[in-house]
């Protein structure tokens, strides 16, 4: 049986809405720029070091993927390297400090500032671009802007750690996927090769600044899967590609980490900070041949044995994870802001930036319960297909969902301490998808509505 879909019908953005949402961007990059103080200024934590170190890796090595830290901050850091190498001045993991100038690591900072505001600027741009109503179009860039450039996410990019570029890549990329979901699902056929080659190299990048990013490939290929289900979409060569890319990425990831240092450092907080401590734990893991932890053959058998069995050990007692996970959710979204610097020359300026941040960053599970109601709601919009639309929102909205959950998981499982920041990229999604699908689904209703008024009008 042929199923016959509605075609979306978008019309390019006219007349001055568009050049509107460019001026609130660009005034909002310059005013976040400004309030912020010099953005050559750096704040290190204590793990900076491990950036540098392992950057220190021949570019062409199997190490580069396997050590103790991944890919893109390692090519990042090399790049940017002086001559006299690093010399870390201001760390502010033991004790809040300010920033300062640190020669090699503000061409890091600028970087990730430049990024911040190029990613999240495109994805204002590009969402804005898809919801039809003037005023939620310019509400949409508003919401985006201010979220993305209060202390609560705009700080990291003086910090220097993963966490900016895993915001501002991720943002970046997102916009993209919106522009090509749109895209396939108006005409399967229409050109958007150079969008797909674009979209590659920025998820590529991002999917290889922390292990959790992996997860997100899972969710990719599950979501192209059922695309492909649909008789619209099985002889899209475009999605056959992305969806080759992405196993790609999946299995040089797993076959990376797995074999990676930092995995181990993982499992080893898992084990002494969760499992050991407990008798009746180290007397299972002993059934499935975990050696005495104070005995000579411990270190041996972790190296070799340590993942397999913490593995075993879930599947055969899945009380563990899963009150693990029920206890430790709430915890993943309190305590958000940073704690690495203070800039008591701007207090005044940052209680307002600040108060403006937790008013859009609630340090709670409140997003989570929203994002529920929200889905569930666009999902039924999209089944009855109410609105033109409302099923690229859909898909969105599921695919965002999907990897908010399923990088936190994995975070909660293998995070015996600092589980907040961690947490924060999935926190930070579930966040922005209660202000970004709160304004489309009054963007959808307001469409609705204007339907029932004007039948025959076509936007």
């Amino acid at each position: 049986m042929h199923n016959k879909f509605r075609e979306i019908s978008i019309k390019p953005q006219q007349g001055y809405i568009p050049f509107v949402i460019l001026g609130i961007i660009i005034i909002a990059s310059i005013v976040r720029i400004r309030l912020y103080g010099d953005p050559n200024l750096s704040i290190a934590g204590n793990d900076t070091y491990s950036y540098v170190e392992s950057s220190q890796t021949p570019i062409f090595s199997g190490e580069i993927m396997t050590g103790r830290r991944l890919l893109t901050t390692n090519i990042i850091y090399k790049i940017f390297e002086p001559k006299e190498g690093y010399r870390i001045i201001a760390n502010g993991s033991i004790g809040t400090t300010r920033r300062v100038f640190q020669p090699g690591f503000n061409n890091i900072v600028i970087l990730q500032l430049i990024m911040s505001i190029v990613g999240w600027g495109f994805l204002a741009f590009i969402v804005s671009e898809y919801i039809k109503n003037p005023f939620m179009k310019i509400l949409s860039a508003v919401t985006i802007v201010v979220f993305a450039y209060t202390p609560q996410i705009a700080d990291w990019d003086s910090i220097l750690m993963s966490e900016s570029f895993t915001f501002s890549l991720f943002a970046l990329q997102l916009a993209i996927l919106i522009k090509l979901a749109f895209l396939i699902y108006k005409d399967p056929n229409s050109k958007m090769s150079t969008y797909i080659t674009v979209w590659a190299i920025i998820y590529f990048l991002w999917t290889f600044l922390r292990d959790t990013n992996l997860f997100a490939s899972l969710v990719a290929i599950g979501m192209i899967v059922l695309l492909l289900f649909s008789i619209r979409y099985r002889k899209n060569k475009h999605l056959f590609s992305i969806l080759a890319f992405i196993t790609v990425i999946s299995i040089l990831g797993l076959s990376t980490s797995s074999n990676s240092a930092r995995s181990l450092v993982q499992i080893a907080n898992i084990y002494n900070n969760d499992l050991l401590p407990s008798p009746s734990r180290v007397i299972i893991l002993k059934e499935l041949g975990m050696p005495a932890p104070d005995s000579a053959d411990y270190q041996a058998w972790f190296q070799e044995n340590s993942a397999k069995t913490l593995i075993k050990f879930m599947l055969i007692h899945p009380g563990y994870p899963v009150t693990k996970i029920v206890s430790d959710f709430p915890e993943a979204f309190t305590e958000i802001k940073q704690t690495y610097f203070k800039t008591p020359e701007r207090a005044q300026t940052r209680e307002s930036l600040t108060v403006l941040g937790d008013a859009l960053h609630p340090e709670n599970t409140t997003p989570f319960l929203l994002d529920l109601f929200l889905l569930f709601g666009i999902i039924l919009l999209a089944v009855k297909n109410i609105n033109e639309t409302s099923r690229p929102w859909a898909w969105l909205g599921i695919w965002l969902f999907m990897i908010a959950g399923i990088t936190l998981i994995p975070t909660i499982l293998g995070d015996a301490w600092a589980l907040n920041r961690h947490a924060l990229f999935s926190t930070m999604i579930y966040r922005l998808f209660m202000w970004v699908f709160s304004i489309i689904f009054m963007d959808l209703a307001i469409e609705q509505s204007v339907q029932k008024t004007n039948p025959s009008l076509q936007l």
